[in-house]
């Protein structure tokens, strides 16, 4: 069966297109509802995270306000004397309802008996409620920790229990209960989704009918947005049973599409009724422009496959025309019709040749040579058109040639109108200009250009460069460097042949290199060179000035908790700032990592402080994170003038950066204008004498640990240790580590002599071990190792570097450590602490907060502040408070550790109140470890009465 060349070449095109395109839009489909299925799940992981923030945070706040009142319970269970309980607790509860709209608030006593309550929505009288509240009781008491849950009738209520001493020493509990329907809105506002709560009831007349949702047995209670969305969800309750809300199934309406999905309840304990939550969430628009995209792409696929399929249909008629015509021709030389033969086959020269052009050549030549044996009269003519064919092949070899450069060439006549191109010069333009003068928009160029092409037609010069920048078709400029020379065309004739190649690319790169070599990447502005060379031209200009000098405070803090991206977040909004602050003629830089540098033209010492104080009022700010987080930063500035304060860049720079540290003493977000007559100036030399110290020291271990005991008071010896940092300067003299650890604090350094001090603590363990001798060690951990979130690991690693047991080292910190980022200290603690490593809270009792980390932070020891202990035996009042702190620190299962123990009677005083150990120079001074441990191995201690010491 015949079947024609040219066809079997088209279907089997046909099927490749056809199975390409068709993978290539359904690929396009399956990606569209890829990307709105994976929406779809992020959008329901992030509902339900939201959720269970909205409860940790409303739980919280419900403890801290129990934990508020508890702390003035006696105004409600020890009203004044002659006042009614009831009365007393009424009226105050009046005023407590008002303010932070409780539902409900009770206290009871250590057996778990009512004292008093107030409910103004009668939750008192509900059975259900007060059984499930009895029992919750009951588990707080037993455990000795707070209890929460969540209690539904016909409204919701989030219910804390939180046990507290009272002041008579007393184990008391406290509840109190709130309405929860304000965090739907919180949920709206955080999410733009609409959540609604419905409650499990039997009884729709309680309720109002519109609100009630027959087919699942639930009313609803709150949502977000009620009035629109809750009849969406009756809607597709109508249709779908309670158990299909956890598919991520659509639900259309006439007008719009949603997601209306359960979300899943937060890890809390509900009581009553049962709660329900869901969330609706509009989707037409990403559902219509999932279909949108859809159809986009398979209206494309056919439109390309139509496309191509027309065009190569086209390409491949023409083709076989060709070799039919070939064919025909050929059969007509066995009959010696050569004239026939070489019309058939069409032998015209064309500009691009293939195969096909060849042999119908070859088929023309065969005919031709053959017609030659037959014609000897034809010889000469036949001998002609080969050389013509010849030359004919050789221009068009010169023009593919010509063509397929990358340069630009353009023939010209002497009166500069163009001959020929190349393609390259073609693409340029839709249509090529008629004289190479209509190129050349600069005036000054076009003069170069005439004086130069007379030369050559002169014969002064043979040939000349010229750099011309051209415009293209799309109006895009084009840096084009021209060589012009003379050259002669077929005629004999004199032409100009200009030969061009494209400098774009290669001028914008140098361009880019000069921008890089004098800016920031990250924020736009000059960098340190660009702040060198404009601070030499404005001394080279002998006026008068300022320098002000910019540094962002704890701007490692900011790194470190909220992480790189937002600090360079705040870096590029101070350089913004500093853009719109500055006058054309000043000069900004940023100088280092978070250093930025103003040079100030004609400012004085009368103006400068208005530009310092404009400066200081824009720049500490805040900004705000993706997740909408708002992250506050300050700046302090120091300033120096010039000529008055120095003459070249180095004093000046080290002037202007001592103003600013002196602007740092102020507190953050100061300003200051540097004095040479200023006392704090030498202060300042010395904290950069210190801090350089502390970098020698950290370079050259010139730290040394000593370790002071802590004495276990009810063995009689000695619990542990505690190691203690000194740093000796060049000189083996010793730095106060008063001095120079608030400076590490504030230069950053502290977080190296953490580790330093860590890793040489636990190496002395493992000494010690090897000798034979177990002991443990505390160490100081300081506020931005706390915060860090590789602590933990570093502790970890340290510890199994050296093979110390984790139960050998104590973290000891001080409550205010801790205080900027809580939540990120409390994840360590927890950490460290569940690998076997215990934590030690220093300085307790010196603030309100204390008693909030007692019980959230797992301690193990609590040192109580030493402004406690040094007159304890001749302050009453301080007695009183040793001893309640104590009390309440062992009821807690912690163990109190008592500092600046100088004496026999405080060490007396101190273990008649109960506290557990002891620290101080009358139990030890801090030696290094062995010695240490040599003078307390055989060391008993005991209190003033025996006054002995063996």
């Amino acid at each position: 069966m015949f079947i024609s060349l040219k066809w079997r070449v088209v279907i089997f095109i046909s099927v490749v297109s056809v199975l390409i395109t068709t993978l290539w839009a359904w690929q396009t489909v399956d990606r569209q509802l890829q990307i709105f299925d994976e929406e779809i799940e992020y959008n329901s992981r992030t509902q339900t995270a939201l959720l269970d923030e909205l409860f940790d945070d409303s739980y919280l706040k419900l403890s801290q306000i129990a934990q508020l009142i508890a702390s003035n319970q006696n105004a409600f269970v020890e009203p004044a004397e002659g006042v009614d309980a009831s009365v007393s607790f009424e009226q105050k509860w009046f005023s407590i309802n008002l303010l932070l709209e409780l539902d409900y608030m009770a206290f009871f006593d250590n057996e778990s008996r009512l004292m008093v309550q107030a409910s103004p929505s009668g939750l008192s009288e509900d059975e259900q409620f007060v059984e499930e509240l009895q029992a919750e009781l009951l588990r707080s008491s037993a455990h000795d920790e707070p209890r929460f849950f969540v209690y539904c009738h016909s409204a919701c209520l989030m219910v804390v229990l939180e046990p507290f001493i009272s002041s008579t020493g007393q184990y008391h509990t406290i509840a109190i209960a709130q309405n929860m329907s304000d965090l739907v809105r919180i949920f709206f506002n955080l999410s733009k989704s609409s959540v609604t709560m419905l409650i499990e009831s039997d009884a729709p007349n309680l309720v109002s009918s519109s609100r009630y949702v027959s087919e699942w047995s639930m009313y609803g209670w709150a949502g977000s947005d009620f009035t629109n969305v809750f009849p969406v969800l009756k809607d597709y309750a109508s249709k779908h049973s309670v158990d299909s809300v956890f598919d991520d199934e659509l639900f259309k309406t006439e007008k719009s599409v949603y997601l209306v999905k359960e979300l899943v309840k937060p890890n809390s304990k509900f009581a009553g009724n049962k709660l329900n939550f869901y969330s609706i969430t509009d989707k037409t628009e990403s559902y219509q422009l999932m279909l949108s995209s859809i159809k986009r792409g398979v209206l494309l696929a056919v439109v390309a496959l139509t496309l191509a399929l027309t065009i190569m249909i086209t390409i491949v008629s023409r083709l076989m025309n060709k070799l039919i015509h070939i064919t025909r021709a050929l059969l007509l030389l066995p009959k010696q019709e050569f004239d026939d033969a070489v019309a058939m086959v069409h032998n015209d020269e064309k500009l691009f040749e293939d195969e096909l052009s060849v042999l119908e050549k070859s088929t023309a030549h065969v005919a031709g040579e053959l017609k030659k044996l037959h014609h000897e009269v034809n010889s000469k003519n036949e001998s002609l058109n080969d050389q013509v064919a010849a030359l004919t092949r050789s221009r068009a070899f010169l023009t593919r040639l010509f063509d397929n450069s990358h340069v630009f060439i353009v023939t010209q006549d002497e009166s500069f109108r163009i001959q020929s191109t190349n393609r390259k010069f073609d693409e340029l333009y839709d249509a090529s200009p008629n004289s190479f003068c209509d190129l050349i928009q600069d005036e000054e160029a076009l003069r170069h250009f005439y004086g130069k092409t007379n030369d050559l037609f002169g014969n002064s010069v043979s040939a000349f460069q010229q750099e011309l920048t051209l415009l293209d078709k799309g109006r895009k400029s084009v840096i084009v460097s021209w060589t012009h020379t003379l050259v002669e065309n077929e005629q004999g004739t004199e032409i100009i042949l200009s030969i061009g190649m494209d400098q774009t690319q290669q001028k914008s790169a140098e361009s880019n290199l000069r921008w890089m070599a004098n800016h920031d990447g990250l924020t736009g502005i000059g960098n340190r060179r660009s702040f060198n060379a404009s601070f030499n031209d404005m001394l080279s200009c002998a006026g008068s000035g300022a320098l002000v000098f910019i540094d962002v405070n704890r701007f490692k803090h900011i790194n470190d908790i909220y992480g790189h991206n937002i600090g360079d977040q705040v870096l590029v909004n101070i350089a913004d700032k500093l853009r719109l602050l500055v006058r054309s003629t000043d000069k900004i830089s940023r100088f280092a990592g978070d250093e930025f540098t103003i040079l100030l033209h004609s400012v004085d010492r009368q103006s400068l402080p208005e530009v310092l104080q404009k400066l200081s009022n824009s720049l500490n700010d805040s900004i705000t994170s993706e997740t909408g987080q708002i992250i506050h930063y300050s700046v302090s500035i120091g300033a120096a003038l010039f000529p008055e304060h120095g003459t070249d860049s180095e004093t000046l720079l080290i002037n202007a950066d001592m103003a600013m540290y002196h602007a740092k003493k102020k507190g953050l977000g100061y300003w200051h204008v540097f004095d040479p007559s200023d006392a704090r100036v030498e202060q300042i030399k010395n904290d950069h004498s210190v801090i350089e110290s502390i970098r020698n020291a950290l370079e050259n271990n010139l730290f040394k640990l000593v370790y002071q005991p802590i004495i276990s008071l009810e063995k009689d010896s000695v619990s542990h240790y505690e190691a203690l940092v000194r740093m000796f300067d060049e000189q083996g003299e010793m730095i106060s580590p008063g001095l120079f650890i608030p400076l590490a604090e504030r230069s950053g350094l502290i977080r190296k002599i953490d580790e330093w001090v860590l890793d040489n603590a636990v190496s002395e363990l493992s000494r010690l071990a090897k000798s034979g001798i177990e002991c443990c060690v505390a160490i100081n951990v300081s506020a931005p190792s706390l915060q860090s979130n590789d602590l933990p690991d570093l502790i970890i690693q340290v510890l199994e570097k050296h093979q110390v047991p984790s139960a050998s080292l104590i973290v000891e910190l001080t409550e205010t450590a801790y205080i900027e980022n809580f939540q990120q200290v409390l994840k360590n603690l927890r950490k460290i602490t569940q690998y076997g490593v215990n934590v030690a809270l220093d300085d307790f009792g010196v603030g309100f907060s204390s008693f909030t980390y007692l019980k959230m932070l797992p301690l193990t020891y609590v040192k109580l502040d030493g402004s406690y202990i040094k007159n304890i035996t001749q302050n009453a009042d301080d007695q009183v408070f040793v001893k309640s702190l104590s009390a309440m620190i062992n009821a807690f299962g912690m163990k109190t550790v008592a500092e600046f123990v100088e004496d026999a009677d405080t060490l007396d005083m101190i273990q008649s109140l109960g506290v557990t150990h002891a620290q101080g120079y009358h139990l030890g001074m801090p030696k290094p470890i062995h010695e240490a441990i040599e003078s307390q191995s055989d060391i008993r201690f005991f209190s003033a009465e025996k006054k002995t010491v063996t």
